[in-house]
């Protein structure tokens, strides 16, 4: 319903084709990827670096 009436006010407004940036969103998505991995990189290897006994006895 809402494409619809989205679609009706771009014609009044003389567009008439609707062009989806396929490269825009892929790198948004490739870029987001980068982060997430990048961003759990730190604690990954700080948890790896420990020994699971110690941490477990500490709690």
């Amino acid at each position: 319903m809402w494409g619809v009436c989205l679609q009706q006010v771009l014609a009044l407004e003389g567009m008439t084709a609707f062009a989806v940036p396929w490269g825009t969103i892929v790198a948004v998505v490739v870029g987001s990827a980068v982060v997430g991995v990048v961003a759990a990189l730190l604690p990954a290897l700080r948890a790896s670096r420990m020994n699971v006994l110690a941490a477990i006895a500490h709690e």
